[in-house]
Order: structure tokens, then sequence, then C-alpha cells
């Protein structure tokens, strides 16, 4: 009984620690027009504001704080970058990507990408 208590009390320790919260404080945000599959992409702005990430949704605290839900979870890259499909406050549907911090600056790029429009935000994890 005891043995099965502790896998028990393991199993659900793994799962809280699985699904925390993130939160990333952004430092400059890129945006770019996409055409013929090509991005332009316009000069970097000084953007502060916080993005809260959990399992299933993603919050942009920008003027208008932007909402993005997570439809799937389409796996990481070999750079470490993960992507996820997601639908936003106005049913819109992007990719969402996200980079392991830099091992030099820790840095963390989040990025936006729906058919027309790229927004790419560089910050750090708090």
């Amino acid at each position: 009984m005891k043995k099965l208590l502790f896998v028990l009390a393991l199993t659900l320790l793994s799962v809280v620690s699985y699904a925390q919260t993130k939160f990333v404080r952004t430092t400059e945000l890129t945006i770019g027009v996409k055409q013929n599959d090509k991005i332009e992409w316009y000069p970097s702005s000084k953007e502060s504001m916080l993005i809260k990430i959990d399992d299933n949704v993603m919050v942009i605290y920008s003027k208008v704080p932007q909402t993005l839900r997570v439809i799937t979870y389409d796996g990481q890259y070999d750079n470490g970058v993960k992507r996820w499909y997601c639908s936003d406050d106005k049913g819109l549907n992007c990719y969402l990507y996200i980079s392991k911090p830099d091992s030099v600056t820790q840095k963390i790029t989040v990025g936006l990408e729906y058919n027309d429009m790229a927004y790419y935000y560089t910050g750090y994890q708090e």
C-alpha cells in the first residue's frame, strides 16, 4: 500500500511540474508581412510586455490583450524550437513557435505566424 501511494505521489508531482505556467518579458518585437512564401521584415522595435504561456492557452498582454488557444502541438525541431497550431480571439488560426533559451544570452523567441503576417517577440523568461 505504501508503495502504491509513493508511486501515485510521484506521478502527481511529475504532472504538476510539467503543467507549470511560464512567463516571458519581451524586449523586442519584429513584424513581417508574408507574400508568395517570403517574409518582408520591418525593423525591430523595443517592446516590453508580458507573455503568459500555459499548456493550452497563451496570453500576450499588449495594449489589447490577445489570447491564443492551442489546437494541436506539432512537436519540436532539432534546434529546440517547439511549434503549436493555435486559434486567436478573432478565430484566425496561426502557428506559435517558442525557442529554448539561448545558451549565451538566455533570450527566448516567441513567434506567431499567420497566413499574411508574422510577429516575433524576443525576451527573457521570468
